[in-house]
């Protein structure tokens, strides 16, 4: 994991909180985005912890940088914020975030989120669910199926049931057991949905689904 934060206090508050967690390897830890991004390309960890603020750049441009760069590759990031806002909650998912809490979360918290954006699946804290649902449920009602069809239309008929399941908050382990498949199937199957759908994180898949009537849809082939 790669840690991007600006105050250094709090930097080495959460560098001691990863140090005792055995499964989670704390490469770096640096204060601005620049620098963060840099390191990002050159370490490739597979979750980049960030600050929505940062020198430099802010989080949100650091994680745009990061999740959208040809290097990428399977780099998630996760974005922490003082205060829950809808301005920064969807700036962060339009940049690709995997994962948005508060500072001040409880240990086991951000330890969990982090655990489950490196399987593959997405974390945001309910503030930060609040806003999404408080931003799609009033400029659109849950979708009917002629809009679910048509959204949903050039995906295949498993990538629509693991789709389902990870708007229920299921990462890729837990699909895999639910459906009795690969690890590797599902998030072959949830990269192509994501391709196929335009969008560059998994926490937006989970709001397309939401957005559209397709949460926890059992699809047969």
């Amino acid at each position: 994991m790669l840690l991007i934060y600006g105050q250094d206090s709090v930097r080495s508050q959460i560098e001691q909180l990863m140090g005792d967690a055995s499964d989670i390897e704390l490469i770096a830890a640096v204060e601005g985005g620049i620098d963060g991004v840099r390191l990002a390309r050159n370490l490739r960890p597979d979750v980049v912890l960030l600050h929505v603020h940062s020198s430099g750049i802010d989080g949100i441009e650091a994680s745009r940088q990061i999740t959208h760069a040809p290097w990428a590759g399977d780099i998630r990031t996760v974005m922490l914020a003082d205060v829950i806002t809808e301005t920064w909650v969807l700036g962060a998912l339009n940049s690709g975030v995997s994962g948005f809490l508060e500072v001040g979360n409880e240990t086991e918290v951000l330890v969990e989120a982090i655990r489950a954006v490196a399987r593959g699946g997405a974390h945001l804290s309910p503030a930060a669910t609040r806003c999404v649902l408080d931003r799609i449920f009033p400029l659109t009602q849950i979708s009917g199926s002629d809009e679910t069809e048509e959204r949903f239309g050039d995906l295949t008929p498993r990538e629509r049931e693991m789709v389902s399941l990870a708007a229920l908050g299921l990462d890729n382990k837990q699909i895999s057991d639910r459906l009795i498949v690969s690890h590797l199937t599902v998030k072959t199957h949830i990269n192509r949905a994501m391709i196929k759908l335009n969008v560059r994180s998994r926490a937006q898949l989970v709001a397309e689904a939401h957005r559209n009537g397709l949460v926890g849809v059992r699809e047969k082939e």
